[in-house]
């Protein structure tokens, strides 16, 4: 005969905090102790568990657990939720009341300002140069007339015109680049601007060379393939000079 036999394990899960936790059973049991961990618990709830071997009928009666505990440990989960709300509110009090927006006494606020100042300064700057461009293309237009009226006179009036816009721009120009020069924000842009500015400089100055020699060579009666050789060193040039000021302006309008 082979009689099946149980074992009987229980589960008792006290409150957090117990302590001298004992137990007193009618008859012999394994006995040992664990931790539970549940919502808001810091320490654990002790767990003692109970096994008792070979179970019998006999087996079913009561057995009682002993332990203390302090009723004020009671207070500590209401007092955690309490304590977790309060300073909820009071940084969101906070938050509510503090000026987030950058002091305009900080170094990265001043930075700011006068990044934004060159950048007005330079997209006037662009503006000038622009108008440069526009006189350059005046004369191209003077000189296409000029090869078909003949009128070396208008021709003149056209350039001297043009010499005069040169210089009124080049009025307006200096003070917006000793602007952006003494600025502290403008080291990445000035070594582009001061080429911009000398690649303008050298394209008018090949324009008007190349304007004056056409019409001297229209006034001495000169034939047309001879002009042409004589400015076609120029003419190349003044296109490379004027492909790389107008890159160099994109570049600006980019910033």
């Amino acid at each position: 005969w082979h009689q099946s036999l149980l074992i009987l394990s229980a589960q008792v899960v006290l409150p957090e905090g117990s302590k001298d936790i004992d137990v007193s059973a009618p008859f012999p049991t394994n006995q040992w102790q664990e931790v539970k961990y549940s919502h808001l618990d810091i320490a654990g709830r002790p767990v003692l568990v109970l096994e008792k071997p070979d179970v019998i009928p006999e087996h079913n009666l009561h057995f009682q657990v002993y332990y203390k505990f302090n009723n004020i440990s009671l207070l500590i989960e209401p007092m955690m939720l309490i304590t977790g709300f309060f300073l909820l509110f009071v940084a969101c009090i906070a938050y509510m009341h503090t000026d987030m927006s950058i002091s305009k006494n900080s170094p990265s606020y001043l930075a700011k300002l006068q990044w934004d100042e060159v950048q007005a300064t330079v997209q006037q700057i662009q503006g000038i140069f622009h108008q440069c461009l526009a006189v350059h293309d005046k004369l191209e237009t003077s000189l296409h007339d000029l090869s078909r009226t003949g009128d070396a006179k208008s021709c003149k009036a056209a350039r001297k015109a043009a010499d005069a816009q040169f210089k009124e721009l080049a009025k307006e120009l200096k003070p917006l680049l000793l602007s952006v020069q003494s600025s502290p924000q403008s080291y990445q842009i000035w070594p582009k601007l001061d080429d911009l500015v000398a690649k303008e400089r050298e394209l008018q100055d090949k324009l008007m060379a190349r304007h004056a020699t056409v019409v001297d060579s229209v006034e001495k009666k000169q034939r047309g393939q001879d002009i042409e050789n004589r400015i076609s060193s120029q003419q190349q040039k003044i296109a490379a000079l004027r492909q790389e000021v107008e890159s160099l302006l994109e570049y600006l309008s980019e910033i």
